[in-house]
């Protein structure tokens, strides 16, 4: 038996001995379900907590008013043990930390605002469960739309939680709409670069086929749809024997792929469709409602990705060079403030373009801006391009820490032998000992102590470099 097991048996033992010696009815008048549990952590979120107490109310609003749940565990009595339920009850047995999250607590059950917080014995902790929104699985079929609200409401919150990082938050968020709509599946479809990508998903069965949900496959259902979409601005589809005589191909696709009932809403930037929230074969049969709720849902979801994804193409345009797409001065002068004074090897090159304003002048800037994209890409093809950085019209510094010598120096002659090649494809008539591409100096030390004296003398072994061209070619630049 490993210890991780032996520390479940007898953790429920001593569950059951504390319940039999201390006496917790005071707590079944509370008008809020509260349990006390014993947890076992473990380093791989797969670890465990038993039922020490719990009153009648959560007993009640987690339907196990039948079941006595004394000294069993998590998992047997709720059928399975979020990662988020989880750390949430480490977090308050074993680090003394409250937190209040959103969260159906048992598989399949209702979702409550729940609160675990710490109790004195270290390993131990308290869950309360409030009925700030039990919800209600048929409440679709009620007319008013304030339900509806309630639950955008709560999504939207979901989504901006500072608990856990935005992907899991869209998660957490896809999954509890699959839940209010008694659907299969609910995903977001993007386009990116005009490709379609498929990068937030939750579905029932965890078994499901994923090739039917390939972002091609998804496209051809779109490519029938998309014009009755343009034209209504949502699609739904409550029972596809209802579309077989409008739209057969429609009706095949769905049909073939298993897809009963499907809702499809777009979301456009600029006139133009970007992505899609798709939710496929839900039971609800209020159309008024699902309409108003996936709507607005959509926006919700939709508003905040784009968001996050122009910060990142901003954050991404903000330490890139636009020309070449490798890193540019922003992200050298945050590169050398992580290395500096850090216990670690590095190697560096300095590359200066050689006869660059002679190429701007004789052929244009665009040949002068060729030969800068070609420089970059030889340097990443030997280098990562995320330690390739464009700081200057025609410099170019490598930064590699955690690099060894020996491999360092195979990289040089490596680049040295590239521009070599590249010399004889151009005709470039090439010169004893000297690079007619970029003027190259570099560095290698066993530790980022001085790391801008490693700059500095890289850019001074550069310079001897461009010297020698000079003198070879006859003028500067």
């Amino acid at each position: 038996m490993s210890e991780f097991d032996e520390n479940l048996r007898l953790s429920s033992r001593l569950v059951q001995e504390l319940y039999h010696k201390y006496a917790f009815n005071m707590y079944d008048d509370m008008p809020y379900g509260y349990a006390i549990m014993k947890v076992i952590e473990a380093d791989d979120d797969n670890g465990e907590a038993f039922f020490i107490y719990a009153n009648s109310e959560f007993l009640s609003m987690t339907d196990n008013e039948d079941i006595d749940i004394k000294g069993k565990s998590y998992r047997e009595v709720m059928g399975g043990l979020s990662i988020s339920v989880y750390r949430n009850l480490c977090k308050a047995a074993y680090h003394k930390e409250k937190s209040i999250f959103f969260e159906n607590i048992n598989s399949g059950g209702s979702w409550f605002d729940v609160m675990t917080f710490p109790s004195i014995q270290n390993g131990y902790c308290a869950m309360a469960l409030f009925d700030s929104f039990a919800f209600d699985s048929n409440f679709i079929e009620n007319e008013d739309l304030a339900e509806a609200d309630r639950v955008i409401v709560k999504i939207a919150k979901m989504i901006h939680s500072s608990e856990d990082d935005f992907d899991i938050n869209v998660h957490r968020a896809l999954r509890f709409l699959g839940d209010c709509l008694k659907c299969e599946k609910t995903y977001i479809l993007e386009f990116f670069h005009g490709q379609p990508l498929i990068r937030y998903e939750w579905q029932k069965d965890e078994n499901f086929d994923e090739e039917e949900y390939a972002p091609e496959v998804i496209m051809e259902r779109i490519q029938y749809i998309e014009p009755w979409i343009r034209e209504n601005h949502i699609f739904i589809v409550e029972d596809i024997d209802n579309v077989a005589d409008k739209n057969e191909p429609v009706y095949k696709v769905m049909r073939t792929k298993g897809i009963r009932s499907m809702i499809m809403v777009p979301y456009y930037v600029d006139n133009s469709i970007v992505g899609y929230l798709i939710i496929d074969n839900y039971k609800e049969k209020n159309i008024c409602t699902i309409k108003y709720l996936v709507e607005i849902t959509a926006i919700t979801f939709f508003s905040e990705i784009h968001s996050r994804r122009l910060v990142e193409k901003l954050t991404f345009m903000g330490i890139h060079d636009q020309l070449t797409n490798v890193n540019n001065r922003n992200a050298f002068n945050l590169r050398v403030c992580e290395l500096e004074g850090i216990e670690d090897c590095v190697g560096i090159a300095y590359a200066d373009v050689n006869g660059l304003k002679m190429i701007n002048d004789e052929l244009g800037h665009d040949a002068g801006d060729a030969r800068i994209i070609k420089i970059a890409s030889m340097l990443s093809r030997v280098f990562l391009r995320r330690d390739v950085f464009r700081i200057g019209g025609d410099e170019f510094v490598v930064i590699v820490p955690g690099i060894g010598k020996d491999e360092f120096d195979e990289k040089i002659a490596h680049l040295k032998k590239i521009a070599r090649q590249l010399e004889n494809e151009e005709k470039i008539v090439a010169n004893s000992g000297i690079n007619m591409f970029f003027s190259l100096g570099y560095v290698w030390a066993d530790n980022c102590f001085e790391i801008n004296d490693l700059l500095k003398k890289a850019d001074e072994l550069m310079y001897k470099e461009k010297q020698k061209y000079y003198k070879v070619v006859g003028h500067r630049r």
